[in-house]
């Protein structure tokens, strides 16, 4: 979706790197309030006709609202948008919060405006600029049946994937993204402290390949794709790596766990009663009876 002009409350990393995107698609930003006075001014030195306005002006002239605040600041900027009858019928009103769906849109669509929940399912990295960063990502569309297929033409000018989400499924879809990107992370940030007290020189040499593969393949296989002793039931190795861990680095022996019995919950059906109930004694931890 190309043309009109766009307004922006949040230039933070996602907001930024939307600004700039939309503005390549044709649909510049012209008016951006929040965030950082910083923030604010990279838009204005960057991208030509953007106006640092309060919240309740950056309406003003805009076709396209998109909301990239924290998630729980969304419904306090559409509240303050109402209040200042700064919405009707002539504008769009997005927020890009992964976890909300219509709620935190509803007062503006009480006044009159179009609304959907949009929510590009990848990370922004710090200083993130580029268009092409979001091109070919998926992007949860929650928007009424009215809404959708604008909706979906605004994800797809931006070169992402529109796929719908119900609004009631938002929190479900959002957590699984916050594993798919938290947890796997934490997990590869705790293999990168064994691995260094371990004594390796550049450990993301093995841990990215083997990250990559894992997710991968664990992303098309589901639990079928899961390795390691665990899966194999092998408690020896298990408590051989809970035993030095422990020593050294008790905060990652406590991720071993922790990760270590999702595997479990995983994996279980396919294990023997006793295994899995010598696992489950292994992993509950030095302090438990």
């Amino acid at each position: 979706m190309s043309g009109g002009r766009a307004a922006l409350v949040g230039p933070g990393r996602l907001g930024t790197l939307l600004a700039h995107a939309l503005a390549a698609a044709g649909t510049p930003v012209v008016r951006v309030a929040g965030g950082s006075d910083a923030a604010r001014a990279h838009l204005r030195d960057r991208l030509a006709g953007v106006r640092d306005v309060p919240v309740e002006e950056v309406a003003d002239g805009a076709d396209l609202v998109v909301v990239a605040t924290p998630d729980g600041a969304v419904a306090d900027v559409v509240d303050r948008l109402v209040r200042a009858d700064a919405l009707g019928p002539s504008h769009r009103v997005v927020h890009v919060a992964g976890v909300h769906g219509l709620a935190p849109l509803r007062r503006a669509g009480l006044a009159g405006a179009r609304i959907a929940a949009l929510h590009p399912a990848m990370t922004v990295p710090a200083g993130a600029t580029d268009p092409a960063l979001l091109h070919g990502v998926a992007w949860a569309v929650t928007a009424p049946p009215g809404d959708r297929p604008w909706a979906h033409e605004l994800v797809t000018s931006l070169g992402g994937d529109p796929f719908d989400v119900a609004d009631d499924d938002r929190v479900r879809y959002h957590a699984a993204l916050t594993l798919a990107g938290n947890a796997v992370g934490a997990a590869v940030v705790a293999a990168r402290r064994t691995l260094l007290a371990a004594g390796v020189d550049g450990p993301d040499r093995l841990l990215a390949p083997l990250a990559h593969a894992s997710v991968d393949a664990a992303a098309t296989g589901g639990a079928a794709a899961l390795t390691g002793p665990v899966v194999r039931g092998d408690t020896t190795t298990v408590a051989a790596h809970l035993a030095a861990l422990g020593t050294d680095l008790p905060e990652v022996a406590a991720a071993y766990r922790d990760l270590s019995r999702a595997v479990l919950g995983a994996v279980r059906p396919a294990l023997g009663a006793d295994v899995a109930d010598e696992l489950d004694r292994l992993l509950a931890g030095p302090d438990t009876a």
